[in-house]
């Protein structure tokens, strides 16, 4: 049952170069074993393909030593573990307010997800759990849920996952791992440092998947078109005040920047390949701009949200 990493970047390619801008796009990129697809509306089960199409309302299911690999055209991945049944309950794209969103219902089982944010601010995935649910706006975490305890346990590898219980908020942040009841407050048990085992494991995971989200690549060898990307960012939201390490990364052109300009979204900008910035309560929106020696410009966006610590 092992995810084959060429077909992971093949799938990728197929992404970028075929699927829908106006949204994003989910499909089943492998399956292993008996691994089951129920359309929306429908009573009865097909085998699932490798290649077929998710709507919102349709539901998957891998069977015992199944194993099955969604990709969302925005890169975002979820590897379903055997006896796991998840269903797509929203998957919607506003180019109008930048708003991107995910919603799966894990009904039983376990997953690991990979939540992607490419350039968008307002970007949130939700892992809903009969009353429970997690969400985050870009993280890789394991997660299962156990329906007759009604609690589910999730590992955060990388970025932060939140979760409400009641009129608690509860973090579960990176390099940490929770177990959350409905109803009940978690004790100081629930919530702790990853045991470094299922660390490894999950990094190993995240590896075989196509490397972690905050990598650093070369976006580009020179010649061809000028790309530009924002790499340096551990995560994209966090507490007043939040600084941030930008680093630009830019492949392609004539292979020689001349400038780097960044805009941080609050009247701030700076210059130079690095840039650090502070940033207080609110919503950003920040712009890096390249220029080559042939005068060829690229520009990357990202998005960060910063909020006050809730004390969590």
């Amino acid at each position: 049952m092992h995810m084959k990493y060429i077909t992971v970047v093949m799938f990728l390619m197929w992404a970028a170069a075929g699927w829908a801008q106006d949204g994003p796009s989910v499909r089943i990129t492998q399956s292993d074993g008996s691994v089951e697809i129920r359309k929306s509306g429908a009573q009865a089960w097909k085998p699932a393909k490798e290649g077929d199409a998710l709507e919102r309302g349709d539901s998957v299911v891998a069977k015992d030593k199944s194993a099955a690999l969604l990709l969302w055209s925005n890169g975002s991945m979820v590897k379903v573990y055997p006896n796991t049944e998840i269903t797509l309950a929203g998957v919607s794209l506003d180019l109008e307010k930048k708003m991107e969103n995910t919603i799966l219902d894990l009904q039983k089982g376990r997953m690991f997800v990979k939540a992607q944010v490419p350039e968008h601010l307002f970007t949130e995935f939700k892992v809903r759990m009969g009353a429970l649910d997690v969400r985050t706006q870009g993280a890789e975490f394991a997660i299962t849920h156990d329906a007759d305890k009604k609690s589910f346990t999730a590992w955060t590898l990388l970025g932060r996952l939140v979760a409400d219980v009641g009129t608690l908020r509860v973090r579960i942040d990176e390099g940490r791992q929770g177990t959350i009841t409905a109803g009940t407050k978690p004790k100081t048990d629930d919530l702790k440092p990853m045991d470094e085992k299922i660390k490894q494991s999950l990094t190993k995971v995240s590896k075989d998947l196509g490397g972690s989200l905050r990598a650093d690549e070369i976006v580009g060898a020179s010649g061809g078109k000028l790309v530009a990307k924002i790499g340096g960012v551990a995560s994209r939201r966090g507490n007043v005040p939040y600084k941030v390490n930008f680093k630009a990364l830019a492949g392609g052109g004539s292979g020689k920047i001349k400038s780097y300009a960044w805009e941080f979204g609050d009247g701030e900008s700076a210059s130079g390949r690095e840039a650090e910035h502070t940033f207080t309560q609110g919503l950003y929106v920040v712009i890096l701009r390249v220029e080559d020696e042939s005068g060829e410009k690229a520009t990357a966006q990202t998005g960060i949200s910063v909020e006050v610590d809730c004390g969590c």
